[in-house]
């Protein structure tokens, strides 16, 4: 799960909590709120029935023939009314509905039964009604010890209220959680994007590129000391490799000296006639292991060279021309194994770039697809102009490279047959080089299979040249 996910999910998990405690309490308040104005109405009911009472005591009036006209009977109240244990009254509601009274509370709700006035027989003969009743006791010296009335009122409108304002709420809450997912959302790539820029320029530096640096935001925040720690190991990993190439290039430049004063006594002991002829035949093959020693020694000054940097030597040149001066060079190497060699090369191209450095990919190029083709096999040089790029292509037959090792054949030191069999000669820096200059052109080298049996070796140049940087 990306961080970004993971981020609207606990902003937007921690707001449906706040909105869902504060809708709680939001459907609390107004469910007590509704519940108050009937208690108010009913503490109201209450305390006129008990002004009518005061008034019957003071002229005298036998409470136990109050009528209905003294108590305005209301036919939305259920009101019963005792003096001691004496029913003094009991309005039209209460004569039909019995409602269970509990005398210790004074204020309480009931749910009861009610008949129907005109009962479906498909239906219950009976509904359920919810009361919100109200209890208050009054005293009188004229009849201890005194009145209890109950006033009540159904509260099916008031259900109605709190089922909408509670219907309200949550689609209230569920819109809450919409909005709150998507400003999650939206805040969460705010806030991660100075990261996302920092993991697009860590992703741009590599190994043949450490100089780049990711800038640094002025408010010295955790961004600005994560940036600040990536530049720093960026320094440190510059300094390794420049280090490590110098000192690869210092060692090839200083062991040179050395193998040619040793190739020079080679070559003069094997023009001494007078040596035996078993030690003169051991002097030829240390020539051989000599010569091959400083053609690697050679290439890894030419790697060196290229991965520090150096500057190339750019020019305009005929890249045809070149391609068949190297065609013609190979061409003994290609009539001794029988390779049917063609090319497809443009009337002529001029290109921009470094000459020798370029006949060094051509040469490498085809003396590979010379060297590793089969006896009779095929050689094919193409070389095109396209709208914006050039590419040069040279396909020769062989046996398939597997998949997984055609971008690890440009690594240094890299070789196909793991034997590392000297039957081809070379040391496995031929397409290291090549990569390094056609990467300081600003093109592009890939190799791939062609089925069934050939493999196609292909460089793809920008027209107008620009170093690789």
């Amino acid at each position: 799960m990306k961080i970004r996910t993971k981020i609207t999910l606990w902003i937007t998990s921690a707001g449906i909590l706040v909105s869902l405690a504060f809708s709680l309490i939001v459907f609390y308040e107004m469910s007590e709120q509704l519940y108050r104005q009937i208690d108010d109405e009913l503490t109201a009911t209450a305390e006129n029935i008990f002004e009518v009472i005061k008034e019957s005591e003071a002229r005298h009036i036998d409470q136990a023939s109050l009528s209905t006209e003294i108590f305005l009977d209301s036919r939305r109240h259920w009101i019963r009314a005792w003096r001691a244990d004496t029913l003094v009254y009991s309005s039209r509601m209460a004569q039909t509905i019995d409602l269970p009274l509990n005398s210790e509370k004074k204020r309480f709700s009931v749910r009861v039964k009610i008949p129907r006035k005109n009962s479906d027989p498909d239906k219950k003969p009976y509904k359920m009604r919810t009361f919100r009743i109200r209890s208050a006791k009054i005293s009188s010296q004229t009849y201890p010890p005194g009145y209890r009335i109950y006033v009540a009122l159904p509260v099916k409108k008031l259900r109605e209220e709190i089922i909408e304002v509670n219907l309200f709420i949550w689609l209230g809450l569920s819109f809450s959680t919409i909005l709150l997912i998507l400003i999650s959302y939206f805040l969460a790539g705010r806030i991660l994007r100075p990261v996302r820029k920092i993991t697009n320029l860590a992703r741009e530096i590599d190994e043949n590129d450490l100089t780049s640096r990711i800038p640094l935001n002025t408010s010295r925040d955790e961004l600005y000391e994560l940036a600040s720690a990536l530049n720093q190991m960026l320094d440190r990993l510059q300094y390794s490799f420049t280090r490590q190439k110098q000192f690869l290039a210092d060692a090839a430049h200083e062991l040179n000296t050395p193998m040619t004063s040793v190739q020079i006594f080679l070559e003069q002991g094997l023009l001494n006639r007078e040596l035996p002829a078993p030690f003169h035949k051991d002097l030829l093959q240390q020539q051989q292991v000599m010569l091959r020693i400083k053609r690697l020694l050679q290439d890894l000054l030419t790697l060196s060279w290229l991965e520090l940097g150096r500057k190339l030597k750019p020019e305009t040149f005929d890249l045809k021309a070149m391609t068949t001066s190297v065609i013609e060079d190979f061409k003994p190497l290609v009539d001794e194994k029988n390779i049917n060699l063609t090319s497809s090369l443009p009337k002529t191209l001029n290109y921009f770039g470094d000459p020798a450095q370029f006949h060094r990919v051509l040469v490498n190029a085809v003396d590979n697809a010379i060297k590793y083709n089969f006896a009779n096999g095929k050689l094919i040089v193409r070389l095109e102009k396209r709208s914006e790029t050039i590419r040069l292509s040279v396909t020769n037959s062989g046996s398939p490279i597997p998949e997984k090792e055609l971008e690890q054949v440009f690594e240094q030191f890299y070789r196909v047959e793991k034997s590392r069999s000297q039957e081809f000669g070379g040391c496995g820096l031929g397409l290291t080089i090549v990569r390094e200059i056609v990467r300081l052109h600003g093109g592009q080298i890939s190799l791939e299979n062609e089925p069934p049996d050939k493999i196609c070796l292909s460089i793809i140049l920008p027209l107008s040249f620009k170093k690789s940087t």
